[in-house]
């Protein structure tokens, strides 16, 4: 009996020691990642206790939390945000966020309400912390944008986890039942051609980084994209598009996408609305017309040379995204 008194003294001794060290290496985090954009310009700003949860849980609770991007783009304002890890398994966390957010972009402020926000995440230990897996979820998302514009989501979820490739992400979002703003209707599609509401958008892909995604340490930029499925499903419209695309140094797409599309008639005519030059040409139409089957049009989209093409069709400037 003596024995076991003196064993389980030690044990707790010892995961007590686990414990505070374990806090403390938390709370050094949180602070070299600070530190870390604070010298990259970014204006960093929270309340917090430290690290508590003593004994079974690292629970690290930060409040009146401001972000604001280095060229001042970009905010993030919220009360409240809180991670918790298992003392047992300090690698894999939850992020349990506010209802609440407000975000700044270029021109407008929005206001950010959201049902039962969480992410959960695990890392690999070590300096950068990079991550291996990440799953969020919400619903009833509510976006009013000081514009005077209004949109809402019933349901998003988004999840990441690492691939068989190196640096490489399988990478999955969906957002379904998506109220567009009247205002955007108004705007582009005042005839009413297709619905308020986007019943849902898909995108499932493999992504190849020149880095790992860490929590701390530079940032890693997309260099391949292995699409599986891009796809819309907005009443008349049913979209689905893959294929692979090669990302250079300055962002410009290079492959090919191919998408087929049930209902092109109805997002041709809405582009038309809205004054897109290219919608309007009988050329492009009639190509359409004679490319679809059975009411699908399978459209390849090249991207090169920084221009989008369809077959011979030119399509404009190509997105950058880096």
């Amino acid at each position: 009996m003596r024995f076991l008194l003196i064993f389980v003294a030690l044990v707790a001794l010892a995961f007590g020691g686990w414990w505070i060290w374990g806090s403390r290496t938390a709370d050094a985090r949180l602070a070299d990642l600070t530190q870390e954009l604070r010298a990259a310009g970014w204006q960093v700003d929270y309340d917090t206790e430290g690290t508590g949860g003593f004994p079974y849980r690292f629970d690290l609770d930060l409040r009146d939390l401001d972000l604001v991007s280095p060229d001042g783009v970009f905010g993030w304002q919220s009360p409240r945000m809180r991670v918790v890890a298992q003392s047992y398994q300090p690698n894999r966390f939850i992020v349990a966020a506010d209802e609440t957010h407000r975000v700044s972009v270029p021109g407008q402020d929005l206001d950010v309400t959201v049902t039962g926000p969480r992410a959960s995440a695990a890392v690999r230990i070590g300096d950068t912390l990079p991550v291996t897996e990440f799953t969020a979820e919400a619903g009833d998302l509510v976006i009013a944008s000081s514009l005077g514009w209004q949109t809402r989501v019933d349901s998003l979820i988004a999840a990441l986890r690492e691939g068989a490739a190196v640096h490489g992400y399988d990478a999955y979002a969906k957002a379904a039942g998506i109220a567009l703003p009247e205002a955007w209707r108004a705007a582009w599609d005042p005839a009413g051609t297709l619905p308020p509401e986007i019943g849902a958008l898909t995108f499932d892909a493999d992504l190849g980084l020149d880095a790992p995604l860490a929590l701390s340490g530079g940032s890693a930029a997309v260099e391949r994209v292995d699409l599986h499925e891009m796809s819309i499903d907005w009443g008349p419209v049913q979209a689905t598009g893959r294929g692979q695309l090669e990302i250079g140094p300055d962002g410009a797409p290079e492959g090919e996408l191919t998408f087929e599309i049930a209902g092109w008639e109805a997002l041709l005519d809405v582009a038309a609305q809205a004054g897109a030059p290219i919608a309007t040409s009988s050329l492009l139409r009639g190509a359409l017309d004679g490319m679809a089957q059975d009411g699908v049009l399978t459209a390849p989209i090249t991207f090169a040379g920084g221009e989008m093409r369809l077959g011979f069709i030119p399509l404009g400037a190509a997105p950058r995204l880096r």
